[in-house]
């Protein structure tokens, strides 16, 4: 009787949470004896309010996130936010600050709420309930911070972007191991686990891509560069518009072999590296001719840490099947057509077992065999390439487990892909596409795109938006459309058919003809 009382007063999500903050004492006790973790802290975000989560506050402040969560992300493309900061003043800056909060808002609240929606024994894990809070504090912060008016608020609103950016940086060890901890009590044929953390990582990239951008477009706004042009040195914001094929393939080259000492024992000390050979298709342009680089706009931070990570695990396990010395060669080649740009790193180095194959992209599965261990010797996991791989030097021999699900996501975000083939007892392919158009919007692992490219163009209700009829817009609606970031309009328009037709999958064809031509994206 008394349950259905309950039930009868609060609506089904209040009691979840509710049942959850009654039963927190409960599952500490039980959790203190199950497990050998050590004990946790509360996270450095408890100093920029975040909050208890058995607090009766924080059972009422749960109607605030009401208001965020009903609100769609908005996911924009490369294009959008290369024509938006290419030409930065006072105005833009103040508008780009009050969009960026809003939408990070709206990317926590979302967050926050798929935590609520986890099971209680995965809720309740030290680990998850520290992500948690640092979530809420992270989203209390913004929430309280005032519209950004003037340049000095803005000043103060790129402050606490790098302190959450600071916070940041505990949460994927943090996750690990939590999600390694509560892996065992899931059904093998289940894969919940996988789709959270998915979106997860994706939510979290996207929301430091927001940041890092804004940041960026402040610096070279208070520095005046190239404010008629809006490019300067190649950069709008954290975005490069001549990104180099070439030179990315040879930087993230050189960065693992500064770090390849790590995989060499006493036996292969003093034998050298196995080499790695650069193959550039220019598809018929002579090899002196200026225009022979395949050059596009992207944020080559993101792509630098996929062939790294590809690199690294090549050089690797050819140092792992050949302890004698005699490395075989590692083949980089890279191609190019209008659309895309294409990798391909190829290696000898033994491949993978099939049992292994199987479960390379499921963090649950991964889990359970022990992938993961190595979270629990780090607090922080960086995110520039330069400083994972000074981590990986220091960790020496033990791995993380999770880079090239990371390269994975990271080739998906703009709407490209990453594959990998192997051949037992050979060897592994991997290759990657990359979309140069900046036309793909935000791969954020969500069903629903509420972007404006997708209203403009497509009937409201269609399959591809996923979206139900349009509602009856307020003022308040009107307000929040005003925040968004539009690029001018020929740019909202989507490809012409036949570029719309193009057959963009990972295929030898991708590696073959005279289709490559400069990037459409941005007219020098």
């Amino acid at each position: 009787m008394l349950s259905r009382a309950i039930l009868r007063r609060f609506p089904r999500q209040t009691y979840r949470l509710h049942t959850r903050a009654f039963g927190l004492s409960l599952y500490r006790q039980f959790h203190q004896t199950t497990t050998s973790s050590k004990a946790v802290e509360e996270p450095r975000a408890a100093r920029i309010d975040a909050i208890q989560s058995n607090s009766p506050y924080h059972f009422y402040q749960n109607k605030v996130l009401d208001e965020f969560t009903e609100q769609p992300v908005n996911p924009s493309t490369l294009r959008q936010f290369i024509f938006f900061g290419r030409q930065m003043n006072t105005s833009r800056l103040v508008k780009s600050a009050n969009w960026v909060r809003n939408e990070l808002l709206v990317r926590l609240a979302h967050r926050i709420r798929a935590f609520q929606q986890l099971p209680f024994f995965v809720g309740t894990n030290p680990h998850i309930e520290y992500v948690y809070k640092l979530y809420w504090g992270a989203f209390e912060s913004l929430r309280t911070f005032p519209p950004v008016k003037t340049l000095e608020d803005n000043q103060k609103f790129c402050d606490l972007l790098r302190n959450l950016l600071e916070d940041g940086l505990l949460v994927l060890p943090r996750l690990a191991q939590g999600l390694s901890e509560s892996a065992p009590y899931y059904p093998p044929d289940q894969n919940d686990l996988d789709l959270f953390l998915n979106r997860m990582l994706r939510s979290r990239i996207s929301r430091r891509i927001l940041a890092e951008q804004h940041m960026a477009l402040t610096e070279a706004c208070e520095h005046d560069w190239d404010r008629h042009t809006g490019f300067g040195d190649g950069y709008v914001g954290i975005i490069f518009v001549h990104c180099s094929a070439s030179q990315i393939v040879q930087r993230s080259k050189e960065l693992v072999y500064q770090h390849v000492d790590r995989y060499q024992n006493q036996a292969s000390a003093g034998k050298g590296v196995p080499p790695i050979q650069v193959d550039i298709q220019h598809n018929g342009f002579e090899a002196n001719h200026s225009k022979n680089e395949i050059s596009f706009a992207y944020v080559p931070e993101q792509l630098e840490h996929i062939l790294y990570e590809l690199l690294d695990n090549a050089v690797r396990f050819t140092m792992r099947n050949h302890p004698e010395g005699k490395y075989p060669p590692i083949q980089v080649t890279v191609s190019a057509n209008d659309s895309d740009v294409y990798f391909r790193v190829s290696d000898q180095g033994g491949g993978m077992s099939k049992d292994r194959y199987e479960r390379l992209w499921s963090y649950q599965s991964r889990s359970q065999t022990g992938d993961f261990d190595d979270f629990k010797h780090l607090e922080k996991v960086p995110t520039s390439i330069d400083g994972r791989a000074s981590q990986a030097s220091e960790m020496g021999h033990r791995h993380l487990g999770i880079g090239l699900t990371m390269s994975r996501i990271y080739a998906e975000y703009w709407g490209g892909e990453l594959q990998v083939i192997t051949m037992d007892g050979y060897g592994t392919d991997a290759y990657v596409r990359i979309p140069r158009l900046g036309t793909n919007t935000e791969n954020l692992g969500i069903e629903r795109m509420s972007h404006p490219v997708f209203y403009n163009n497509i009937k409201s209700g269609s399959s591809i938006t996923g979206a139900a009829k349009k509602k009856k817009s307020s003022g308040k609606d009107k307000s929040k459309k005003e925040l968004r970031l539009k690029s001018p309009g020929p740019t909202l328009n989507f490809l012409p058919p036949d570029q719309q037709l193009l057959d963009t999958s990972l295929t030898s064809q991708s590696f073959s003809g005279n289709g490559w031509s400069e990037s459409h994206m941005i007219q020098s």
